[in-house]
């Protein structure tokens, strides 16, 4: 069965409003629970989710969609956006994006690996940017191409932010700090980076010179390449290159201008507009703070028709199997989620185990872990003194964390093991993953400690041959995996950048091992072995959220951790059958307290996911929608 999707477009000019309703759309088949999900119900399936209302200074435009856990949400949360028609007449795109919310909300509560690109990231969708084109089924908005609107190498301020469409997409961007982004067209086939416009050209060759962010613009790239798939011909679907190379240059481009309106020159090539449409827009509104708008964007060309064939849409099952047969929105779905990902690198913690003494007064302990969001991971298994990180809590990564006690982190660790290689990354329609990297190591006794996982990522984008022009990356991804420390904030609103190289993670909370000698007997000889009593709650706190039945149990352990107490302490030599015995029944009490525990801990986690489903209503009241959008709602 094929789904209409209608969007209501409000536009306010002074005092008029006009109502345009956009025509349907072909979507594939969905399902939210057992009901069909049609119109933009995504709250029934994703209370995250909340529709808003876009402003522009005189003028309103748009519906805007932010798909992200509430309970979650800091105003350091990594962004990502996706526009889904620039251009009215290119009408896969606004298909791809309303799908991949539909997506994220009926999968966060069933794929682990959905739950985590929501939980810890902030995607924004905007489905027909230029919903006025969309709607007339043409390329521009009242004549004038949004495409070419972008305050970038304007000559004629009077010639740019014309359309309320560039003004939209330039009211978001000033509000938010995106890491990536997609924006859809149509009528070729290609996925392409920067740069796209004449002043960053060779000649008389014509050819793009390469962007400082040339590296990570690359990687990522072919990492989202891949995720599109292959032709029938063994083929990559999209051809990766420079706009300049594989599309053609213009003037007053988006890609351009969320790329390098943060850190290029004004009034040139960041022109400063003084637009006389719809009443006007104030030219502060382009003027930017330094290094605010710095975003790696790519322009994808999804078909040589700008109007796809219904039956090459495709159906949402091929996502999870990669073919060259897919349709356009699986294929399309799969380089979004890829996108989501990289928009955060994190190192996933699996729950550690301490099996064995390692000598010495010491425990060994086993950590197996592996790199999400990123290409290249170089992770380190330290114990830290829990007077220097009270309760072990680092945030998600550390980048919270006063630039003082992160100091201190660092000169006390104790480096236990270390590991680098290649992240695993998404797994959805892989048929196979790598196997988590096991870090080991010697926790002292007699200390109370943390046990953190330190770790850097993708330092390879720092490499550059020619950048155009001679600086170093540029970009808000590839600063906060480079710089040591990278702070920046928005041009309006809450929304900052607050990261580091090293991103601390923590295993658990905090450790004390109390030794004293220890001495078990055997039937064949005598070894020294320590006696662990670790709680059970504890075991339960110090699991991967993403991959175990304490998810619940985890995120309240981040806020009230416990401490484990290990009692190493000598047993009197005893029968062999009294032994056993004693084993046998340790056993089974160990067994029933662990049955209880990991009951009540499903019973919390669903209380609590009762707890999180907001109320519609509430998501969408006044108060929230002037905090999101940034001014005072109508």
């Amino acid at each position: 069965m094929v789904l209409s999707v209608f969007f209501l477009h409000w536009k306010y000019q002074s005092a008029a409003i006009r109502v345009v309703q956009v025509a349907p759309m072909p979507m594939v088949n969905r399902l939210c629970g057992s009901r069909r999900l049609g119109s933009v119900r995504w709250h029934s399936c994703c209370p995250a989710a909340l529709a808003l209302r876009t402003k522009t200074g005189s003028s309103n435009t748009g519906h805007t969609v932010r798909i992200a856990n509430k309970r979650l949400l800091t105003n350091s949360t990594p962004e990502v956006f996706f526009s889904g028609a620039l251009h009215g007449d290119e009408r896969l795109g606004p298909a791809t994006v309303t799908e991949l919310a539909s997506f994220l909300c009926e999968e966060y509560g069933v794929d682990t690996q959905v739950r985590r690109l929501v939980d810890f990231r902030a995607t924004w969708i905007m489905p027909m940017t230029n919903a006025f084109g969309y709607a007339a089924h043409r390329r521009e908005e009242n004549s004038m191409d949004p495409n070419r609107d972008f305050p970038y190498l304007h000559t004629r301020p009077e010639r740019c932010m014309q359309t309320q469409t560039a003004r939209a997409v330039n009211e978001l961007f000033r509000r938010h700090l995106f890491q990536f982004m997609i924006t859809f067209h149509g009528g070729m086939r290609a996925l392409t980076y920067e740069w796209g416009s004449r002043n960053h050209m060779t000649m008389p060759q014509r050819r793009s010179t390469e962007p400082p962010d040339e590296t990570a613009f690359r990687e990522v790239g072919q990492a989202i390449q891949a995720a599109a798939g292959k032709t029938l011909h063994r083929r990559w679907f999209y051809p990766l290159g420079r706009i300049n190379d594989l599309v053609y240059p213009v003037e007053g481009g988006m890609e351009d201008w969320s790329y390098a309106a943060g850190w290029e020159k004004s009034p040139t090539p960041i022109t400063v507009c003084k637009p006389n449409t719809y009443g006007g827009y104030a030219e502060e509104r382009t003027k930017y703070r330094r290094d605010s708008i710095s975003t790696l964007v790519y322009l994808a060309e999804m078909d040589n028709y700008k109007t796809a064939p219904d039956n090459s849409l495709g159906h949402r099952l091929e996502i999870w199997s990669p073919s060259a047969t897919n349709g356009h929105i699986a294929r399309n779905l799969r380089m979004c989620l890829k996108t989501i990902e990289m928009t955060r690198p994190e190192v996933v913690v699996l729950p550690p185990s301490m099996p064995s003494s390692a000598g010495d007064g010491a425990t060994s302990l086993s950590v197996q872990i592996y790199g999400f969001g990123c290409h290249q991971m170089t992770a380190r298994l330290v114990a830290v003194p829990s007077s220097v990180v009270p309760g072990c809590l680092v945030g998600e990564d550390g980048g919270d964390l006063e630039q003082e006690q992160f100091q201190q982190i660092l000169q006390k660790s104790v480096k236990m093991d270390a590991t680098e290689g290649h992240c695993r990354g998404l797994s959805l329609w892989n048929a196979s993953t790598p196997p988590p990297r096991v870090l080991q190591g010697a926790v002292p006794t007699g200390e109370e400690v943390c046990v953190l996982i330190a770790a850097e990522f993708d330092q390879q984008w720092a490499r550059q041959t020619r950048p155009d022009p001679l600086v170093t990356p540029r970009s808000h991804a590839a600063r906060g995996r480079l710089e040591e420390r990278y702070q920046v904030k928005a041009n309006d609103g809450p929304m900052m950048i607050k990261a580091r190289r090293t991103k601390l993670f923590a295993v658990g909370g905090p450790i004390r091992l109390e030794a004293t000698s220890a001495t078990t007997m055997t039937a064949k000889d005598t070894v020294d072995q320590p006696a662990l009593a670790i709680s059970e709650e504890t075991t339960m706190a110090t699991s991967d959220p993403h991959t175990s039945l304490g998810s619940s149990i985890w995120q309240q352990a981040r806020l009230v951790p416990t401490t484990t107490f290990v009692n190493l302490h000598p047993r009197p030599e005893e029968p062999e059958d009294v032994t056993y015995a004693q084993d046998f029944f340790s056993i089974a009490a160990i067994s029933f307290a662990l049955s209880i525990a990991m009951g009540c801990a499903m019973l919390l986690r669903n209380r609590q996911e009762v707890a999180i489903k907001a109320n519609v209503k509430d998501a969408q009241t006044r108060s929230e929608l002037a905090e999101m959008v940034g001014k005072d709602p109508i």
